[in-house]
């Protein structure tokens, strides 16, 4: 039994990537551009989805990129697989950007905004949940949160950090110093 050449599934979806990409602009260089990748890469990604397949793509004797029978055969089953690849790759980055839930006082004496924004920051997306410090325990306990926030006076903070969570930060807001804790359930 004849060995086969075997891509791995991202060097398929690549070599399709650059065979959708040169067959729309009819040009090696072009299509390279446009699908950002050097020029060189392209022609070899081509040859390895050439290989794999076991035909010819593209007729290389005119200065023009032009698909043979079998490259017009596949072009829409390589543009499903790019679309696909895409649909995957926008679903996981959306999938990443699913908000950790945090329970917060019912009444906040710092801005929750400004909270949202540094955690934005680090690509951290809240969602808040109000609660008293009892529904803040429970929505814990239940893992319908992953984290409690409570305010305490500084000095206790620090003592109850290494008690209650980690300090998440020191919060300033009208000359009033309050470090601001995070319970997690561990």
């Amino acid at each position: 039994m004849p060995k086969l050449h075997r891509l791995v599934f991202a060097d398929l979806i690549a070599g399709c990537r650059a065979f959708v990409s040169v067959s729309e602009t009819r040009s090696f260089t072009q299509g390279a551009a446009a699908a950002r990748i050097p020029q060189s890469v392209a022609s070899r990604r081509i040859a390895a989805l050439e290989r794999h397949l076991g035909e010819r793509l593209f007729d290389r004797s005119t200065r023009r990129a032009s698909l043979t029978q079998f490259g017009q055969d596949m072009l829409v089953s390589a543009q499903r697989l790019v679309r696909l690849a895409d649909t995957m790759e926008q679903d996981a980055k959306r999938a990443r950007l699913r908000p950790l839930r945090l329970a917060v006082p019912d009444i906040c004496t710092f801005s929750l905004a400004e909270l949202d924004a540094e955690a934005r920051a680090h690509e951290i997306y809240l969602e808040f949940r109000r609660g008293t410090p009892g529904d803040r325990v429970q929505l814990v306990r239940t893992h319908e949160v992953r984290a409690a926030l409570t305010a305490v006076p500084a000095e206790e903070g620090i003592r109850g950090g290494a008690r209650v969570g980690r300090p998440a930060g020191v919060l300033h807001r009208a000359g009033e110093r309050t470090r601001t804790t995070v319970a997690t359930h561990r």
